[in-house]
């Protein structure tokens, strides 16, 4: 805890005082409901559903439990929908890069932070459902799907921002690029399981645990198809890391090469607020930009002078042989495109086919800068690296003649607020 920068303890902190305050305010008007083996059974199902999520990018994780917590602000007054959230955050468990979490191996800061977070957002998600329809009445379907809607995304809210402030301070990255790499997950995920939520409380109420356990089976499917997708594409992107390893261990004087290059391009992307789809393709291209380079000679690819104009000729021929290498590969198909034209100039003077404005697409330009930068900054056996401030100062000059003018402009905007450093 002592070593968490200032604004972590602050987000954390302010977070404590805010369930507390909540907490309060929330017995004092609701008080918890007595049914005690009620309250143990959904504590039970969140605590499991809680420990089924997916992890994404940052730390942040989705699963099905969204369409537990729904069925209970349904089904109970807003602080014991509170606790009983709070406390399947509490006993939940869960896995990150093959290691099992639990509460005992926790860092205490994270267990608090994760416990008051989910307590807050449920209590006011609560508050807002309490207020547009009756916890707990008889249901009515065509009634009730508008608070539901409402009180999800005001849990949604409130998870969220608690959550990216934290982590944007703790991994020192903005709100900003935090978002926009998970968006599309979260929102999907809440859209999904807030209706299923539904179902499970009308469920309850017709049927009882029968009901809940009946309708649980297509929530556990859902999750697994999920993970299915997620595994997929990890493993897509393990594929395309091992390629690119290939490429380095035939090539060791860029060692690091396509990593960083993938790296500084995807931040780029998404300082100039491209799609995820698109940022996606983008760092599979940066790690695959130089795989054409398996059809060069290794005398010409590892010589240590200066090459001649033929070998030169040669060697610009890697970005057309590294499209036609992917093109026939389908989730690859749009990286080849823009590995083919990264070493284009805006000018019109760059391989291999020779053409620049806009007839480029945009993610070329992206990979073009990313690419030259690291050249610029990493020794070569014909030339000493320049400094990142140097090479800086050059991809500002050759903005509208190398360099895509908008790229440039991003990229130096990025440089300077220190964005582009890598955390390893």
């Amino acid at each position: 805890m002592d070593r968490l920068p200032v604004k972590v303890k602050l987000i954390i902190g302010a977070t404590v005082i805010i369930a507390i305050i909540l907490g309060i305010y929330s017995f004092n008007v609701w008080g918890l409901e007595k049914d005690i083996g009620e309250v143990v059974f959904f504590v039970v199902l969140a605590t499991i559903g809680e420990s089924l999520s997916i992890a994404l990018p940052n730390q942040i994780s989705v699963s099905v439990v969204f369409a537990i917590f729904v069925c209970i602000v349904m089904l109970f007054n807003p602080l014991t929908a509170g606790f009983i959230i709070g406390a399947s955050y509490l006993m939940s468990v869960y896995k990150r890069e093959g290691k099992i979490g639990h509460l005992f191996n926790t860092p205490f800061y994270k267990t608090v932070f994760n416990v008051c977070t989910a307590f807050v957002s449920s209590v006011v998600s609560g508050i807002v459902y309490s207020y547009l329809y009756v916890p707990g009445g008889y249901i009515n379907l065509a009634s009730v799907i508008l608070p539901v809607s409402i009180a999800s995304f005001v849990y949604l809210a409130a998870n969220a921002t608690s959550v990216i402030l934290l982590i944007s301070n703790l991994l020192n990255k903005t709100i900003r690029s935090i978002w926009k790499q998970n968006v599309n997950w979260v929102v999907q995920n809440y859209l999904i399981m807030s209706p299923l939520g539904i179902i499970l409380a009308i469920a309850y109420q017709n049927y009882g645990y029968f009901g809940i356990l009946l309708f649980f089976g297509p929530l556990l499917m859902a999750r697994y198809s999920f993970k299915l997708y997620i595994d997929l594409k990890r493993s897509y992107l393990e594929t395309i890391q091992a390629l690119s390893r290939t490429l380095e261990a035939k090539d060791p004087v860029t060692s690091g090469h396509a990593e960083r290059v993938s790296f500084y391009s995807t931040v780029i992307a998404r300082g100039m607020g491209l799609s995820e789809a698109r940022i996606d393709n983008i760092m599979y291209a940066g790690l695959l930009h130089d795989i054409g380079k398996i059809g060069i000679s290794d005398n010409v690819l590892q010589k240590p002078g200066r090459l001649t104009t033929d070998e030169y000729d040669k060697i610009k021929e890697h970005s057309a042989i590294g499209a036609d290498i992917l093109r026939d590969i389908d989730f690859l198909r749009d990286a080849s495109k823009i590995i083919r034209h990264h070493h284009e100039r805006y000018d019109g003077k760059g391989y291999p086919d020779g053409v620049g404005g806009e007839e480029v697409p945009i993610e070329s330009y992206i990979l073009g800068v990313a690419d030259a930068f690291d050249a610029m900054t990493n020794d070569r056996p014909y030339r000493k690296a320049l400094t990142a401030e140097e090479a800086r100062d050059v991809i500002k000059e050759q903005a509208g003649k190398q360099f895509h003018p908008r790229v440039a402009e991003t990229f130096v905007k990025l440089f300077d607020k220190g964005l582009l450093k890598r955390v390893d």
